[in-house]
């Protein structure tokens, strides 16, 4: 029976991984570079290389203070960027395999805890999770996919020092990389970790040198990090990051992201409402049969524990994000690894212990919420809405004459968008001008966006310029040499 059970399990996961894969990695260098965040990581990820600095992020050559993030997710990029070269593929690549290694973690992890069912359904949940593969998620050039993965390492290990204090230092080593990848959200992580030691009662056995060396795992990074970025600006990019990223974000509503406290629920009913159906499912089954006061209480000190971590992991992203005022959905993503393990842990019990209709209705709740799940990120990974004005400039990849040159735009009265930045250092290290026209002509060897209702043959003739590029968004054109 053992054998058969190791063969059926190991089919399974395989196929799981094998989703994974291709949820993951299909058509991903294909999708056109989405605006604002991951064009503007992937500008500081490339200005990096071209200015041999890895510590100060710019933006089109300028130190940048919008983006207020420490290092390690322009990093990751970069390290994309030499696998594969500079292209939408290599903005995304690390980030889909971060992606992968955090479902395969999950898998283990519950395969070590709780049986080969367990790690099979979680495994399930977070490949078909379509918010932790979509908008923001481990399919783009963000540094959610990284962040996410330090923040499901840091909890995971917490949950393993009740009987080993040593995995602790490895939680607080991975919530100092998830700060050194996206900054304050990483400070749930210290909730999860204070809630955890206290309510556990595990700080009474800690030693003073304990104490230190965890600390030490949590902030030496971090401060080995400001130490090296004060060198270059001061304190400015630290102010910036606690007045705009942290004090602002969480006090007003900025650039739009509006909501209620309601407002991730909201996001759950819209993303996860079969997964949670069946959570709740498997909640009310299993409290029915298992769950009293009485039996908690009967537990060992490192079960409670274990039980409180897990419970945090879910509530303390909810409630910090909850209370703040600026509200974005991908805020929360880090609590989807935590529900596919409570999903795990719940269903596996109900349908190993439960009655053979409750088996049976359970596992065919699985695979259709599952299948629909995959249904929409089929269409997903399946379709794009090709960006005409990024295709043109693409067509300059590989023309080597063209390489860093400047280019204007005729008509542009607004800032250029950031993905139109990025495309077109990605294509020809072009550096984006803000000139008019007129500074155009002025150039030497610059070229020229124009929309196609401005383009005549007239308008070539009369400033002696040739076409360079063209669809049907309109041309790129530079002087007849």
């Amino acid at each position: 029976m053992s054998n058969k059970a190791n063969a059926i399990y190991s089919t399974a996961i395989a196929l799981i991984f094998a989703l994974a894969v291709y949820n993951l990695f299909y058509n991903l260098g294909n999708f056109q570079i989405a605006n604002y965040d991951e064009a503007r990581h992937g500008v500081s990820a490339y200005e990096m290389l071209q200015n041999g600095n890895y510590i100060v992020n710019t933006y089109r050559y300028l130190p940048d203070y919008w983006n207020l993030k420490p290092p390690l997710s322009f990093w990751s990029v970069i390290l994309g960027y030499k696998i594969v070269g500079y292209n939408a593929l290599g903005l995304r690549l690390i980030a889909a395999v971060f992606g992968l290694l955090t479902i395969m973690m999950v898998a283990f992890f519950m395969l070590k805890k709780h049986g080969k069912l367990a790690s099979a359904i979680s495994a399930l949940v977070l490949t078909t999770t379509f918010q932790y593969l979509t908008n923001h998620g481990v399919r783009t050039g963000n540094p959610d996919s990284l962040y996410v993965f330090f923040f499901t390492a840091s909890v995971l290990a917490l949950l393993l020092s009740g009987k080993n204090n040593k995995w602790i230092y490895i939680s607080g080593l991975a919530f100092s990389l998830a700060f050194l990848t996206k900054s304050w959200h990483a400070f749930s992580i210290v909730g999860i970790i204070g809630i955890y030691l206290i309510l556990s009662n595990k700080f009474r056995s800690f030693r003073f040198k304990q104490w230190i060396l965890l600390i030490s795992c949590m902030f030496l990074p971090i401060m080995i990090w400001g130490i090296i970025r004060y060198q270059y600006d001061g304190a400015t990019f630290f102010k910036d990051m606690v007045a705009y990223d942290l004090l602002r974000r969480s006090s007003n509503t900025i650039e739009g992201h509006v909501g209620g406290k309601l407002f991730y629920l909201r996001i759950f009913f819209q993303f996860y409402i079969l997964w949670f159906s069946i959570l709740f499912g498997a909640v009310l089954v299993y409290l029915n049969k298992n769950i009293s006061f009485k039996q908690y209480q009967l537990l060992t000190p490192d079960k409670k524990a274990y039980l409180i971590g897990i419970c945090a992991w879910v509530i303390i992203p909810i409630l910090i994000f909850s209370v703040a005022k600026t509200k974005i959905r991908w805020y929360i993503m880090p609590v989807y690894p935590a529900f596919s393990v409570i999903i795990g842990v719940l269903a596996s019990r109900v349908i190993r212990d439960g009655k053979r209709a409750m088996k049976i209705f359970l596992i065919g709740a699985i695979l259709m919420a599952s299948g629909a799940y995959e249904l929409n990120i089929y269409r997903y990974v399946h379709h794009d809405y090709p960006d005409p004005e990024q295709t043109l400039i693409q067509q300059l990849t590989g023309k080597y004459e063209m390489k860093g040159r400047s280019l204007f735009d005729y008509k542009r009265k607004k800032e250029w968008p950031q993905k139109i930045v990025l495309t077109a250092e990605l294509a020809a290290d072009l550096h984006i001008d803000d000139g008019n026209f007129n500074a155009f002509l002025r150039s030497d060897r610059g070229l020229l966006l124009v929309q196609k209702q401005f383009y005549s043959k007239k308008f070539l003739d009369t400033h002696h310029l040739r076409v360079v590029a063209f669809n049907k968004w309109g041309y790129i054109v530079g002087k007849v040499q």
